[in-house]
């Protein structure tokens, strides 16, 4: 390694950041973590933890086998403190298919069930442990300090908080997630930081459960979860210790909708749906809190290299503030970790030549951020055109078929063909590049095949309502006092 950076300072305390930490320490780095929210609780920090600063913080979430993967690669000690914690690790593709059938490569396919809390929790207390790391917290960042040098770009030296004080950094990773303000402080000092961006245009609700002592349904099951209303989705997470997420998606214009915000709408919705209902039910589930909501979302891919040249010294965005994308497809901590490890990794091979350090690391993730941007996107502008009847632009069309085969045809036959299982599962967990799905020639002959024998829209079972229907159970289910 060549020198090294004389104070590393990390904006953000969240999955990107705590892991950006740890990886950094263990190469021998001195890292502060400025965080903006107070440090967990003693107690069940699920519902106590106050973490204003991460709007998603009690929504379900996915950790996928790259998460698992990556930690076991790069930090086995979090991994080994998830399970002192009591947090599974459960491999779905596995015990959904007979032992016969196994093959080596399903090993990769094993995952987290966890809260984000439980997740992130595991982290704090992984770097809190490490000698290298300092938390500065709580405490808001409010800007960069900057030296600048005829004919190169602006060299980021510093970081000045709410308080007064600055912060000397020979390095700063930006670790804000998709609000953060660095391009608006950037911008402060002529420095554009470009970006696409594509509005997921959808609003989740969600309610947190825990198993009942005496329910009888096939727990693992939850994860499985999941189906559509004529454009209103459900889907089912599992979490840690015996609970588990039932959440709706849906189009923010579909203003009926909102009213899931209120638990009588929820529970009404919940109750109505026959593959819904069990989960609910006391007799099984019993509501750790009320309903959680989130809109407002958009895929963002920024760039901070532009031509093979950094445009700011000293700074790596990492995690959701370099690339963000819909939350319901569950990559976001896989690819904070990503991103985080991959940083440190540039860190340790260029140490204090910050250009070589910035090139370094986007060539290490900008294939990848690009792909998961495009792929969640387009996934995006597919659901999009559905329901709002929006017709299909000329250029849009063939990926948009593409992303119908993989709907379809892909998962369509998920269960009926084991290598469309497999590429499913390679997909949903981030098991090789995201847009690789059906980089196999003969798996997409495979898809197209099942996409015309399983690829119809499946009846809806006995008594499964339709968008229409549901918007009129929650209206009668209004208390009288809210009419």
């Amino acid at each position: 390694m060549t020198e090294a950076h004389s104070q590393i300072v990390i904006l953000g305390g969240g999955v990107a950041g705590l892991a950006a930490a740890i990886a950094l320490d263990r190469r021998g780095h001195a890292v502060t973590v400025i965080e903006r929210d107070p440090p967990p609780p003693g107690d069940d920090p699920f519902m106590t933890w106050k973490r204003r600063g991460v709007p998603q913080f009690r929504l379900p979430h996915g950790f996928s086998a790259r998460t698992r993967n990556l930690l076991a690669a790069h930090a086995p000690e979090v991994l080994e403190r998830l399970g002192a914690d009591g947090i599974e690790v459960i491999n779905l593709f596995k015990r959904l298919i007979p032992e016969e059938l196994w093959e080596p490569g399903d090993d990769a396919f094993a995952n987290l069930w966890a809260r984000r809390a439980a997740f992130e929790l595991a982290l704090r207390r992984t770097a809190e442990a490490r000698p290298g790391i300092a938390f500065v917290c709580p405490a808001v960042a409010t800007g960069l300090r900057f030296e600048r040098a005829d004919g190169t770009p602006p060299r980021v030296t510093g970081v000045r908080l709410a308080d007064g004080r600055e912060l000397d950094a020979g390095l700063v990773l930006d670790c804000g997630g998709q609000r953060t303000p660095l391009p608006r402080w950037l911008a402060a000092e002529g420095v554009r930081v470009g970006a696409d961006s594509q509005d997921c245009e959808t609003v989740y609700f969600s309610r947190y459960y825990r198993f009942t002592e005496g329910c009888d349904l096939p727990k693992t099951a939850v994860a499985t979860l999941r189906g559509d209303l004529d454009g209103v989705a459900y889907i089912g997470f599992p979490g840690d210790h015996d609970t588990f997420a039932i959440c709706f998606e849906g189009h923010p214009a579909d203003e009926d909708l909102r009213l899931l915000r209120h638990t009588w709408a929820f529970e009404a919705a919940a109750g109505a749906v026959p593959a819904v209902a069990p989960w609910v039910d006391p007799a099984n589930g019993t509501p750790l809190d009320g309903v959680q909501i989130m809109g407002g979302h958009h895929n963002v891919r920024r760039r901070y290299v532009v031509d093979g040249a950094p445009l700011v010294l000293g700074l790596l965005p990492v995690g959701d503030s370099l690339c963000t994308t819909n939350p319901a497809y569950g990559w976001g901590a896989a690819m904070a970790l990503t991103f985080a490890f991959t940083a440190a990794d540039a860190v340790e091979r260029h140490g204090g030549d910050l250009a070589a350090t910035a090139l370094a690391y986007e060539e290490g993730v900008a294939a990848e951020a690009d792909a998961v941007y495009r792929e969640s996107a387009a996934m995006d502008r597919a659901r999009i055109y559905r329901l709002t009847g929006r017709e299909v632009p000329e250029h849009d069309r063939a990926e948009m078929e593409r992303q119908h085969l993989i709907a379809e045809g892909l998962a369509g036959g998920v269960l009926l063909d084991i290598e469309l299982g497999r590429a499913f599962c390679r997909r949903v967990n981030l098991v090789g590049p995201a847009d690789e799905v059906l980089g196999n020639p003969e798996l997409a002959v495979r898809a197209g095949e099942a996409r015309k024998e399983y690829g119809e829209e499946p009846a809806a079972a006995d008594g499964t309502p339709t968008r229409d229907e549901l918007r009129a159970i929650i209206h009668a289910a209004r208390p009288e006092a809210t009419v």
